[in-house]
């Protein structure tokens, strides 16, 4: 149980992409899911499940499904479905439930991933109108991590892709010389990949990471955020 890794939102593509990871690593996944289907699903793949609604369920019920679990990956989002008042549920809400059922279990080991851009207002708020309230929830949903005292590590992918993985990330200084949100995009599978290096170097606990494909190779890019 030392290195069990809940993950919030199981079923989604970069999720469904490090519990794979994961299970050839020093890690074991446990899938956070809100279908009983999906539940069976992972459980016929020989990985463990448990049903769990981060929207419906109590807080008490989340910790007792955590309990006993090393690290927790939020990875959860309404992805469109279920108009504003579902995002906020999700994307923010629930992702705040998350965290308070991580520090009720004494885990310290938290990573989100977020959106690329989500701390900078100005880079949302007036160029990408249609993900103005999914925005705004992962912009507060980081800063109330950041206030807890885990051990967290805020991912910001930019446009994810459903492309094989690079292995490779651009340079961070780099990233916003254009500002256009269309040009930004990862592999999920590489989003997937640096959740997996997070875990194995403490080296990026209390860091923002922006995620876009570039040419540095995934582990010295996380090299460089040492300092």
């Amino acid at each position: 149980m030392a290195n069990k890794v809940a993950i919030f939102g199981a079923h989604g593509k970069v999720a469904q992409l490090l519990i794979a990871k994961l299970g050839s690593s020093k890690y074991e996944p446990l899938a956070l899911v809100r279908k009983q289907e999906q539940v069976d699903d992972f459980i016929a793949g020989g990985v463990d499940a448990k049903l769990i609604s981060l929207e419906d369920d109590t807080l008490a019920k989340i910790a007792e499904a955590i309990k006993g679990c090393s690290a927790v990956v939020f990875s959860a989002g309404a992805g469109g479905k279920g108009g504003a008042d579902r995002t906020v549920a999700i994307d923010l809400d629930s992702a705040v439930k998350a965290m308070e059922a991580t520090e009720l279990n004494n885990i310290k080991r938290f990573i989100m991933v977020s959106a690329i851009g989500a701390d900078d207002r100005d880079y949302w708020y007036w160029n990408i109108p249609s993900l103005r309230t999914y925005y705004i929830c992962k912009k507060y949903a980081d800063r109330e991590l950041r206030r807890t005292n885990l051990d967290w590590t805020i991912l910001q992918p930019g446009a994810l892709k459903d492309i094989p993985g690079t292995g490779s990330l651009q340079p961070e200084n780099e990233i916003f010389q254009t500002k256009t949100y269309e040009t930004v995009g990862i592999s999920r599978a590489d989003v997937a990949e640096v959740i997996l290096q997070s875990l194995e170097h403490p080296s990026t606990i209390h860091k923002t990471l922006t995620l876009i494909n570039g040419d540095v190779p995934i582990q010295k890019w996380i090299k460089n955020h040492k300092n």
